[in-house]
């Protein structure tokens, strides 16, 4: 039989990694024992897989197909391990994750210790970066899996949806205004020009935001870029620029009132999340489960983004403080 695991894993390496040579990295192997295991799978079978170039290696028509058919075998395979595994007294060993700061800043660390809590011999080493790159070492297999905006997965990428986050103008809190405009909806239109705090204009958040102002036809007077969203709190807090942020950062803020933050009125402005992992292996154990603590932290925070915040109108500070009491 040529269509050996051995074969299926270096065909699948070939066609993700572009490369003969990458290929033999990921495997552990050497570039002509792939090409000898592509070169066999070809005789065998009398057709064609992959188109060897000088910049590299694509697959034939036929060998996409193949492709996808030998991804979703050691998928297979390796949702049949996961479950193995999983099935002890307890998850133990370690799954990095790869995490966009909006997520970090309140809502990881009450997953992690709820999952800590549950799995004493389970870790998760978390990798802080913006989406481009996480996107990249999930596909390169240097994290078991990522959560990022939502994307169309393609190639090496399999994704599922998580719950989505409301995006808020967040600007300087005024003074002596009685809680002012806090938590009650903004019309970006009227409220403009704007003088905007964004991330680099490569990010896909930021190509969101400026397409949704321009289809309100909201005015951006002036745009900072700044590679921080913990810098762009600084800067809002003490100018007159203000920032479009995930409510699921905020939480601090939505309950103290130290920044001015508003729900948007009219079209939704949504941060789509959406967990990332390689499409040839099931997601380890302890991956699946903290992303499914980090899930279930995104469903029990949302009540408190709504308009309005956590009963405000019912004199909100003291739901506030439970609120935070119980986060």
């Amino acid at each position: 039989m040529a269509l050996t695991l051995t074969a299926m894993r270096m065909f699948v390496a070939l066609v993700e990694e572009g490369s003969f040579t990458a290929a033999a990295r990921r495997e552990n192997g050497t570039q002509s024992g792939v090409s000898q295991q592509i070169r066999k799978l070809e005789a065998h079978y009398g057709v064609k897989l992959v188109l060897r170039e000088r910049a590299g290696a694509r697959p034939t028509p036929a060998g996409q197909r193949l492709y996808r058919r030998c991804a979703a075998l050691l998928r297979g395979l390796s949702e049949a391990e996961a479950e193995l595994r999983a099935s002890g007294p307890g998850l133990e060993g370690e799954a990095a994750v790869g995490l966009m700061s909006a997520l970090t800043r309140c809502a990881m660390g009450p997953a992690l210790r709820g999952f800590r809590d549950d799995h004493p011999n389970a870790s998760v080493r978390i990798v802080e970066a913006v989406s481009g790159q996480l996107i990249e070492q999930v596909s390169a297999d240097a994290l078991d899996a990522a959560v990022v905006p939502a994307i169309e997965p393609v190639g090496p990428l399999i994704g599922r949806p998580l719950p989505a986050v409301p995006e808020m103008l967040v600007s300087r809190a005024p003074t002596g205004a009685g809680g002012g405009p806090h938590m009650r909806p903004v019309d970006l239109a009227a409220r403009s020009p704007l003088r905007l705090v964004t991330l680099p204009a490569g990010n896909l958040r930021t190509r969101r935001i400026l397409g949704h102002l321009a289809l309100l036809g909201a005015e951006v007077e002036e745009v900072l870029e700044l590679d921080s969203m913990f810098g762009a709190f600084e800067f809002v807090a003490n100018s007159d620029w203000v920032a479009l942020m995930p409510a699921v950062m905020l939480l601090p803020e939505i309950r103290d009132a130290s920044l001015c933050v508003q729900p948007l009125a009219g079209p939704p402005l949504t941060l789509d999340l959406m967990a990332i992992q390689p499409r040839r292996r099931a997601l380890s154990p302890i991956a699946a489960g903290f992303l499914e603590a980090l899930e279930a932290r995104l469903r029990r925070d949302a009540p408190l983004w709504q308009v309005g915040g956590p009963d405000r109108a019912a004199g909100g500070a003291g739901a506030a403080s439970r609120a935070e009491a119980a986060g």
